[in-house]
């Protein structure tokens, strides 16, 4: 497949771990997308919000513009990434967009608030964000896959969805 993957959804859906997995199961590069803003800016995601959230959306859409023009790569968004729809008209120029959906409830029981800057507020933010996004992230994706099972489970379910995709 020459198109890329790209993995939206909430923070702590598992765009991350089943998107490596993914990229070992299809035999595709893999990509999570804030670690490549973290060395391209060679600063944390924490310290670019505290530069402020603009800063961090403008360098999130440079970003996405370099990695949409790559080829067989599966890549791992950040959850606010569905926050400038630009963004998601960049991925689609070259990608597939798959929306992970995984029951808020689920979310919280998982989450480390410590490390996720947009939820240093506490898990009510989480509920906040959901409200915000989740109507994005539907209407952005190719393809929704529920993330309420064993990892597996989505795994195989993005796979076909993909394969039938070509």
């Amino acid at each position: 497949m020459n198109k890329n993957i790209v993995i939206i959804g909430m923070p702590g859906s598992g765009k991350s771990t089943i998107g490596y997995m993914l990229s070992k199961k299809i035999n595709m590069n893999y990509i999570d997308m804030d670690e490549y803003i973290e060395i391209n800016e060679n600063k944390s995601i924490k310290e670019m919000f505290q530069i402020s959230e603009d800063y961090f959306r403008d360098v999130e859409t440079r970003c996405s513009r370099s990695l949409s023009k790559l080829n067989s790569h599966i890549i791992a968004t950040g959850g606010g990434v569905v926050k400038r729809k630009e963004n998601i008209n960049i991925f689609k120029e070259n990608c597939i967009v798959v929306f992970l959906n995984r029951p808020l409830d689920n979310i919280m029981q998982d989450i480390d608030t410590n490390i996720r800057p947009l939820l240093a507020e506490g898990k009510n933010k989480l509920y906040n964000l959901y409200n915000e996004r989740i109507n994005l992230y539907k209407e952005y994706c190719d393809i929704e896959i529920m993330n309420n099972r064993e990892i597996t489970y989505a795994l195989d379910q993005i796979t076909e969805l993909i394969e039938n995709q070509n």
